[in-house]
């Protein structure tokens, strides 16, 4: 039997976990808008930020 490949949306997730938050509808559009201004995506921003506020109060990442 062959193995399946998972879809390229899922072999992204691989290994990650999910981090949710419930925002203010202007918060949320500000936010995608500034994504596609800077040609990122809301997730590579939204890990930026988190790994920003995580050195601001000295929590350090552990792989």
């Amino acid at each position: 039997m062959l193995p399946i490949e998972a879809p390229r949306r899922q072999r992204n997730r691989i290994g990650k976990k999910s981090i949710a938050g419930r925002f203010d509808p202007a918060v949320a559009r500000a936010f995608a808008i500034l994504a596609v201004k800077e040609d990122s995506t809301i997730e590579a921003m939204l890990t930026e930020a988190v790994l920003d506020i995580l050195q601001k109060y000295n929590q350090p990442v552990e792989k």
